[in-house]
């Protein structure tokens, strides 16, 4: 039998999603006095108040609709700034959808996503616009440029329309476009590639509108109730560092502005500027990936800045091992809680959520969240596992996408009967605690037995002098495979001798480290702090 959610179910308004939205933006500026929406972590003198943001996105609808977008693809390509709040609120009223890309993306990159996407628009920052211009020229779809410029201001090309023009656009009426809520588009976000190419994530309002409404359920009464129950949403603070082009950090911005609360918006991960804002503004939550915990849990630096005011990190994104989460609660013992969720772009963000009612055991990711229904089968086959017994994890539900944009294909192998195939490995227990134990394509298989690496990278954390690792499969005529880890050292003096003669006691045979240990400065993470193994394997294949 399927597993159901042990949360209540909840009511999942079937309304076009930028009204939610608008209607608590309405409802702050209503009780509050000009309130702050974004304060910017890289200056903090620079600020946008709740009201301009609604004035901001009402001139960006406008401007839209003047130029013929309706029911298109917008790209995005710019760090993290507010810009990005008000321009996905405009293109939403005009029944468009956002698709957010890294600023760091090469003119090839993006060029392959605004053709994938058959974006029609493009905003952008203007110390990006040279590629952006590159990446368009081979783009037919692109219509407009809207570039962000520098407050100092320079001239910018013809055809190119600054954003401070758009945000002049009056305003007499809003557009009035009719939104097929189940079927319309509001985000195209893109699977990390790390099983090949990007697939542009078909998510429409009523995906999201579902997922907010479960996570705002479960998050007030298991989450915030529990840890404080004065808690007020309107008094906090939350640092927005994780990218607002992946789905984690845009539904944290959105949980934002449907809270009220003031978000502390920083365009990259900085060490000195995120320990800063979490020291100045007290912040009491952080939503994590695993290679900031690494960070907080290792780095000396982190000792110069007061952190006592966190308590509780919320982690996602990539697993997080025991150990690593024992040496943060050394670290920070005012740290009540550190608890993992689970999601993925295919399902609008977090399947899977913690449950601080009830205790959530180490490596568990938590329970199901409301309205879903999942099921752990055999790779490969229909049957399903019992409690306790490792299978691929299969959730059904309202936030599931509607599939990959031009790609029936990768559609009917991913969602099947209903069924999202997540492609990772995991069990559940007898209390509904969801635990993963690695990604269907990642497990190494030696001798045809599985190594997860996920399992041999908490353990290589463990040793004082690694300060990062990442491991893979080698292929081995003898064995298949083999495990062989890439370290970087926290230490200089640390050798590869020493990191096997570690982790042997440790792990059964098979687990060995026998494909060897190669150290590093580095290791290749997505923007969502997965580890992108396929360059390590290109690595190690390049030697051979």
């Amino acid at each position: 039998m399927p597993h159901e959610s042990p949360y209540p179910p909840v009511k999942i308004p079937v309304r076009p999603y930028h009204e939610l939205l608008l209607d608590s933006i309405d409802k702050t500026i209503a009780e509050g006095k000009n309130k702050i929406a974004f304060i910017s972590g890289d200056n903090p003198n620079y600020t946008l108040t709740y009201e301009q943001l609604r004035k901001d996105a009402f001139a960006v609808a406008v401007y839209l609709h003047n130029i013929g977008f309706k029911k298109d693809v917008a790209a995005v390509v710019l760090p993290n700034v507010w810009h990005y709040a008000s321009f996905f609120i405009g293109c939403s009223i005009n029944g468009g959808a956002v698709s957010g890309a890294s600023a760091l993306f090469t003119d090839y990159e993006l060029q392959r996503q605004f053709v994938d996407s058959r974006a029609k628009v493009v905003l952008t920052y203007e110390d990006f616009l040279p590629k952006v211009l590159l990446a368009v020229k081979q783009s037919p779809n692109i219509q407009k440029i809207i570039v962000i410029p520098k407050p100092a201001g320079s001239s910018l090309p013809s055809g190119v329309v600054s954003w401070n023009e758009v945000i002049s656009t009056p305003v007499t009426a809003l557009p009035q476009v009719p939104i097929d809520v189940h079927n319309d588009l509001l985000v195209l976000p893109y699977s990390s590639g790390t099983t090949g190419p990007p697939k542009g994530v078909m998510l429409s309002h009523y995906n999201f509108t579902s997922m907010i409404s479960m996570y705002l359920a479960i998050d007030k009464s298991h989450n915030l109730d529990v840890l404080d129950p004065n808690w007020d949403c309107y008094k906090e603070k939350a640092l927005l560092f994780l990218p607002f082009y992946h789905v984690y950090g845009f539904g944290l911005l959105n949980h934002c502005i449907l809270k009220g609360m003031t978000g502390i918006v920083m365009s990259h991960f900085e060490p000195n500027n995120f320990l800063t804002a979490v020291q100045n503004y007290k912040i009491r939550i952080l939503c994590l990936v695993p290679p900031i915990m690494v960070f907080l849990a290792k780095h000396p630096i982190c000792a110069k800045f007061d952190l006592s005011s966190i308590q509780m990190i919320m982690a996602g994104a990539a697993p997080a091992g025991k150990d690593l989460i024992e040496e943060l609660k050394k670290r920070y013992p005012n740290m009540k809680y550190i608890q993992q969720g689970y999601g993925m772009t295919e399902c609008s963000m977090a399947s899977h959520l913690p449950d601080l009612r009830n205790n959530q055991p180490y490596g568990s990711v938590g329970k199901l969240a409301s309205n879903l229904v999942m099921r752990i089968v055999e790779p490969g086959t229909d049957r399903e596992q019992p409690v306790n017994q490792r299978g691929e994890i299969c959730v059904r539900g309202p936030t599931v996408m509607l599939g990959y944009l031009g790609r029936p294909e990768a559609t009917a192998s991913t969602v099947i009967d209903g069924w999202l195939h997540t492609g990772d490995i995991g069990y559940i227990n007898e209390d509904g605690n969801l635990f993963i134990v690695d990604r269907l394509k990642e497990l190494i298989k030696v001798k045809g037995l599985q190594v997860p690496p996920a399992e041999l990278e908490d353990l290589l954390l463990s040793h004082p002098k690694i300060r990062d690792c990442a491991v893979i499969g080698i292929p081995d005529a003898k064995a298949g495979e083999l495990p062989k880890a890439f370290v970087v050292r926290a230490d200089n003096t640390l050798t590869e001798q020493e990191v096997k003669d570690f982790v042997k006691p440790k792990v059964s045979p098979y687990k060995q480290l026998e494909g060897g240990v190669e150290f590093i400065e580095e290791i290749p993470k997505s923007a969502a702090g997965k580890i992108l193994r396929r360059f390590l394997r290109d690595r190690s294949s390049a030697k051979l």
